[in-house]
């Protein structure tokens, strides 16, 4: 008795029950009313169609204890030690690469001439400028492109 409690106090059936009204009510307005397919529902019959089709899908592993009791939790358990040893192993790496000598800031540097050679060549010239003398070059370089955006209109 006191489970049977504990269920409607958590919400369980009434929840079961409010949620089949508003299926109903979708059904019958959207289905039935707006696209015209089908036939309208009862609230009795949209409880029934809705209690038996959670109950297929947790025989078919879609709920937790059907998995269990099909014998597919032990896999997904594996399936997530596996993966946590993969990021184990990812993070392990990235340790011993900082141990070795690459540090972030090395990382950085190389970003950092990426996007520099990146806007040299969209502005054509050398990547050998510097930071100040470049972005001069990058707003000559937007410049003639709005004048040309608006010479053109």
């Amino acid at each position: 008795m006191s489970t049977l409690f504990w269920v409607i106090r958590r919400g369980g059936v009434p929840a079961f029950f409010f949620f089949s009204f508003i299926l109903m009510l979708l059904w019958n307005e959207i289905v039935v009313g707006q696209l015209g397919w089908g036939i309208p529902l009862t609230y009795l019959q949209t409880a029934a169609c809705w209690f038996m089709i959670s109950i297929a899908c947790a025989w078919v592993g879609l709920a937790s204890r059907s998995a269990w009791f099909f014998g597919f939790g032990p896999i997904r358990r594996r399936i997530g030690q596996e993966v946590r040893r993969e990021v184990e192993r990812e993070i392990e790496s990235h340790i011993a690469s900082h141990r070795t000598g690459e540090s972030a800031y090395d990382l950085g540097d190389q970003i950092e001439r990426k996007i520099k050679r990146g806007f040299a060549r969209w502005v054509g010239t050398d990547e050998d400028y510097d930071w100040s003398e470049l972005g001069d070059l990058i707003e000559e370089k937007i410049k003639d492109r709005f004048r040309g955006w608006v010479d053109e209109e």
